[in-house]
């Protein structure tokens, strides 16, 4: 692990954002001698714009296929989504429990289970009814109360959430699922192994800052991925993005207070928001397992959260500490040096 002091100006929450042109070495006039065409298009999608970059041999062939990729992230969100009413995530938190549930969310919510428990419950999709606690308090003016945080952390408990591929049970009354630290991931990766599929020599997704990128080209022309400090002015490093995929979780996306104290993003054993990490960004080899670890790694801190990095295989990490220290696992440091 490394660190670095930075002034106390630059302590904005780290944003990821893709290079805008093509890899070094390859500009435009190498993809007209391949003919190769690069294709990009954005939606409102996930709660964010989700922007779709191919690399493909035919221009029409590649919008039509970014047409489907959009349709079915539609698709996923109707299984995935709290936001949507008659999404089946949406139908668990009404009943509590869901009979036949779709392939994706069961697959969703056991990995969410699976990080939970290797998070020690840093990590807990159970802790909607603390979030919800959190949004009716300050938006109302005032701090959740001591006995109102206990009673909602009494519904939160990853254990009490019951998955099989024939039902998912909410086992305590009251109790809430949201799936928005891990559900973008899943949705990126699937879209990333669609357009691939589809024939694209690369492809690059970004979903609001979480990233994948996937081609066989990507072994020897990754993306440049920038990641910057929140005022989108300075990157705090540059990393080559091959085929995998990294995600960032911060304070700045949804914050009661002012000062960023209290903010969307909550300590599942605690109710309160973690107060030592301002922003967390992390590489790993799919853009779900990255996007469930950025939020962990937010709520354990510098000290655990970059311990729980160096025992993962193929994962690193970046965050920025309340007071503006830039820390990393030692293969972050050297994944931002692989690309100039």
């Amino acid at each position: 692990m490394s660190v670095e002091r930075r002034p106390p100006s630059r302590r904005d929450a780290l944003r990821i954002t893709a290079a805008v042109g093509l890899t070094l070495g390859m500009g435009g006039s190498v993809l007209r001698r391949a003919r190769l065409h690069r294709v990009r298009e954005t939606r409102p999608a996930l709660g964010t714009l989700v922007t779709l970059t191919l690399i493909h041999p035919d221009p029409d062939e590649a919008r039509t296929v970014l047409t489907g990729a959009f349709a079915g992230i539609d698709a996923l969100e109707d299984a995935l989504s709290r936001h949507r009413p008659t999404s089946a995530l949406a139908r668990l938190n009404r009943t509590g429990v869901l009979v036949d549930p779709p392939q994706a969310l069961v697959r969703v919510l056991e990995s969410a289970r699976r990080w939970s428990a290797e998070t020690d419950g840093a990590f807990d999709p159970t802790v909607l009814p603390l979030l919800r606690l959190h949004q009716r308090c300050y938006g109302a003016g005032r701090a959740p109360t001591h006995d109102e945080v206990a009673d909602a952390c009494a519904r939160v408990d990853h254990r009490a959430l019951e998955v099989t591929p024939e039902r998912v049970s909410l086992l305590r009354p009251g109790m809430a699922v949201t799936l928005d630290g891990i559900a973008k991931g899943y949705v990126v990766d699937r879209t990333v192994a669609r357009l691939v599929e589809a024939g694209a020599e690369r492809v690059l997704v970004d979903a609001g800052g979480d990233m994948a990128g996937g081609g066989a080209r990507l072994r020897t022309e990754p993306w440049q991925v920038a990641v910057a400090d929140g005022s989108g002015r300075a990157a705090v490093d540059r990393i080559a993005l091959g085929e995998g995929a990294v995600a960032t979780s911060g304070d700045y996306l949804q914050a009661f207070t002012g000062d960023r104290s209290a903010h969307h993003i909550l300590d599942p054993r605690t109710g309160r928001s973690p107060a030592a990490v301002s922003s967390a960004s992390v590489i790993a080899p799919t853009a779900q397992d990255a996007d469930a670890l950025s939020t962990a790694v937010l709520v354990l801190g510098p000290v655990e959260g970059l311990a729980l990095l160096a025992r993962l295989p193929g994962v690193e990490g970046l965050l920025v500490t309340k007071g503006g220290e830039v820390r990393r696992t030692a293969g972050f440091g050297r994944r931002a040096g692989e690309s100039g």
